[in-house]
């Protein structure tokens, strides 16, 4: 009970990683908390699954009529908490979450609907049967700060609609944004217990894993993802995992040059880098290698960094100083080990904490930590 007590007395802090203003504090919710609100979700989910596809599909358009009415002001409110550029939440957030619900209102009866089964068998044809899609009960939502109203939202939506109760557990950095979600599920339709929203840190997110949930979606690191794995094995609990990478982009001898470098720099420095599908190295046919790297770095020093609230902004800052840190490692361990710096390279203090210049690094090598780490600058070879 003292360890209890102990964590539910523990506060995050909302925090807008472009000015350092504190947006709210929030206590974590507590083992005791998550596990009633599992317990909540468990007992109201039958009534949700009993409602019907059709009914469910109704609260997923009002969701989306809300949505739609008020995407200025979601946007905002996660440039103000995720950093990230107006344009861009709307765009890479808000809309993708009206086309998940708009997806899901025109196929999730059919996609749900049970099927007949043919039996192949001689001795089983007087024999009918049917495929039945059934939910699972209750599914948690672990999801990430890089995009908190986007991932979350078309994870929860299908989940909601399929007849399952939602508990989310979002980011400490991004728990404003997964209340949004939460007030507009239930100004929807969507019943209070069968979607919850948990605030809380790590000791929090544990917590839920280990409650009596029926399924487990995390988006996150490699890492956290490895230990996910191993406690959900032990109960053979249904997981879906969408981990972190390394990802290249190819450029081959018939590329355009213009188009591809344009792809590159949107594809390196959307969200400041911060996306799970972000171009982190480019490899380059050598016939056309001078070329895409001098338009690369030209595009890039053109990139216009600061709030994400001022329409100007093409890159806004890094969510906190500790992943700053790491790009800045990885930058000073390539220029160290021979790699060319190009562009960028350092901090913007005058703009506030977390802010770093795009950055382009050319003559990289596979010994160096930017070619193989996640959450670094753009590299070429």
């Amino acid at each position: 009970m003292a360890t209890d007590l102990q964590i539910a007395a523990r506060k995050i802090s909302s925090v807008n990683p472009a000015t350092g203003e504190v947006l709210r504090e929030l206590e974590c919710a507590s083992e005791t908390k998550v596990q009633a609100a599992v317990a909540r979700a468990s007992a109201a989910q039958p009534a949700w699954d009993g409602m019907g596809v059709r009914r469910r599909i109704a609260v997923l358009r009002q969701f989306q009529r809300t949505l739609l009415e008020k995407k200025s002001e979601i946007a905002e409110a996660i440039t103000r908490e995720a950093g990230k550029p107006a344009a861009e939440a709307l765009t890479t957030e808000v809309l993708v979450a009206l086309d998940a619900a708009r997806f899901l209102i025109d196929n999730a009866w059919r996609l749900l609907r049970d099927e007949p089964l043919p039996h192949g068998n001689l001795a089983t044809k007087l024999k009918s049967g049917r495929l039945v899609r059934e939910p699972y009960g209750v599914v948690a939502i672990i999801s990430p700060w890089n995009y908190p109203f986007s991932i979350p939202a078309t994870q929860t939506l299908a989940a909601l609609v399929a007849g399952n109760a939602v508990v989310l557990k979002p980011s400490e950095f991004t728990s404003l944004v997964a209340l949004q979600l939460q007030s507009l599920l239930h100004a929807a339709g969507a019943p209070r217990d069968i979607f919850q929203v948990i605030v809380g840190d790590g000791t929090t997110g544990a917590a839920l894993i280990h409650s009596r949930i029926d399924k487990l979606v995390f988006t996150g690191s490699v890492a956290t993802g490895k230990r996910i794995a191993v406690a959900a094995g032990e109960r053979l609990l249904p997981v879906v995992l969408e981990l972190g990478g390394k990802d290249p982009m190819l450029v081959l001898d018939d590329a355009d040059v213009d188009v591809a470098s344009s792809a590159a720099i949107w594809g390196s420095f959307v969200n400041a880098g911060q996306a799970c599908l972000s171009v982190e190295r480019c490899y380059v046919h050598r016939s056309l290698y001078e070329a895409f790297l001098r338009a690369c770095v030209e595009k890039t020093r053109k990139l216009r960094v600061g709030n994400g609230l001022d329409h100007e902004t093409d890159v806004g800052p890094m969510i906190y100083e500790r992943q700053l840190q790491i790009v800045e490692a990885h930058v000073e361990d390539a220029v160290a080990r021979g790699a060319r710096l190009l562009a960028g390279g350092s901090r913007l203090p005058e703009l506030g904490k977390n802010f770093y210049k795009p950055t382009v690094l050319a003559d990289v090598t596979h010994e160096m930590r930017i070619t193989r780490e996640k959450h670094s600058a753009r590299c070429f070879r």
